[in-house]
């Protein structure tokens, strides 16, 4: 009897703890996510160093070139498939927390420092700063799914 409690406890120890590690892993980020004023979608992947994002939608009215481009020659890209995101890394501490990385505002014609947090697989927080992280703004992105809001396609060159 003894021994089965022992092994009853050890299992349950043994189930914990990969319960744990597997939450250590944190909540996958990659994916598209919808940005809070629903005017973007942009895709999440891995890249060479962290995480990457690229434009994957635009709202019908929406911003078709990089027009407010701080260089001149960069003013005619297409937004679609515009990266604005890179360079976002995980941390050690927190699986659902990426930092360090850069976050492009086309609207702006501005670079921002940027963190990511997942609240839940869902639910994504990317908080732009200059500087520090105590200066900066956040908003809340939405995971949605490919066939709500299809690929853009890049505009015609001319």
């Amino acid at each position: 009897m003894r021994h089965a409690r022992t092994t009853a406890l050890l299992a349950a120890l043994t189930a914990g703890a990969s319960g744990a590690a597997g939450a250590a892993q944190g909540i996958d980020p990659t994916g598209l996510w919808l940005t809070e004023n629903e005017r973007a979608a942009i895709r999440i992947t891995r890249c060479d160093q962290g995480l990457c994002g690229r434009v994957a939608w635009i709202v019908d009215d929406g911003m078709r070139r990089d027009r407010k481009h701080p260089d001149a020659a960069k003013r005619d890209r297409p937004m679609c498939g515009l990266k604005i995101l890179w360079g976002v890394e995980q941390q050690a501490d927190d699986p659902n927390s990426w930092e360090d990385g850069t976050v492009y505002k086309a609207d702006e014609g501005q670079t921002y420092g940027v963190e990511l947090t997942l609240e839940d697989r869902d639910t994504l927080t990317v908080r732009g700063y200059v500087g520090i992280s105590l200066l900066g703004k956040s908003q809340t992105w939405t995971r949605v799914s490919p066939e709500q809001y299809p690929p853009c396609d890049p505009p015609e060159q001319g």
